[in-house]
């Protein structure tokens, strides 16, 4: 019988502890659900911020294309007519576009004349002193350094001008080459570079090459066979004697606007 009641109140002990962890179990799993429901209600509350913040931004984007669209559709349209606005933001593209070295910048200066379709075009090149006269380095055990040769006055002269006459050509070329409605119907252009005159003492632009090319006549050359500076003189250019020493180019019996 005694046996009976001690196993009856162990029985009834266990039952409570059971009954006491399950309370406390239920606590825990009530806290927790809260927890999560917080935590949900908070990324929800975040989710729909961020899906507001994305649709706006979709929206601004969507507006931003559409209004990039629209003004590339009225470029189209009011280069169809030839209007000066649109013809200049056409080739402000282009020769945004146009790359040169970084040691050799080149910027372009330019107007539509609607009445002659005509371009009249200034490029600017370095000057001279901006530009490196390395023309090979080399390692010297002896002293363990690097040495550097430079480029005679001869091949310094001869490099700079052909790269003005290049660019002279280079430059009509990508007019002509870009308008592929024909708008531009004559270049008149003028390569040189801002510096000292030797002439005058004074800064400014001196001009070095100056030409007027006719679209159809020019679109006849075939540019990879040419030498720029003869090309130039066939089109009735003036050339600079001297690049190099900044000596101007006569422009007075070139065809300007």
């Amino acid at each position: 019988e005694a046996a009976i009641v001690a196993a009856r109140e162990a029985h009834a002990l266990a039952q409570t502890e059971w009954c006491s962890k399950l309370e406390a179990f239920a606590a825990r799993r009530k806290t927790l659900q809260e927890e999560f429901n917080r935590a949900e209600q908070k990324r929800l509350e975040e989710l729909k911020k961020e899906k507001a913040r994305y649709s706006k931004e979709c929206a601004e984007r969507e507006e931003e294309f559409a209004d990039y669209n629209a003004g590339i559709d009225s470029l189209i349209a009011n280069l169809d007519y030839g209007a000066v606005e649109a013809v200049e933001n056409y080739f402000t593209i282009v020769f945004s576009r146009s790359i040169y070295p970084e040691f050799f910048p080149v910027l372009h200066e330019f107007n539509f004349e609607p009445s002659t379709a005509e371009l009249c075009l200034r490029v600017l090149v370095p000057p001279p002193s901006e530009l490196n006269t390395t023309k090979a380095y080399k390692y010297v055990k002896k002293n363990d350094e690097i040495a550097s040769t430079m480029l005679s006055q001869k091949a310094r002269k001869d490099r700079y001008s052909a790269a003005v006459h290049q660019v002279a050509l280079r430059s009509i070329h990508e007019i002509f080459e870009a308008d592929r409605r024909a708008l531009i119907k004559m270049v008149s252009l003028e390569v040189g570079c801002d510096a000292t005159d030797p002439a005058t003492g004074k800064i400014g632009f001196i001009p070095l090459a100056a030409v007027a090319a006719e679209r159809e006549a020019f679109l006849e050359f075939d540019l990879s066979a040419v030498v720029p500076k003869i090309t130039l003189e066939h089109l009735g250019a003036a050339l600079s004697k001297n690049p190099y020493v900044l000596i101007a180019a006569d422009r007075s019996g070139v065809r300007r606007a």
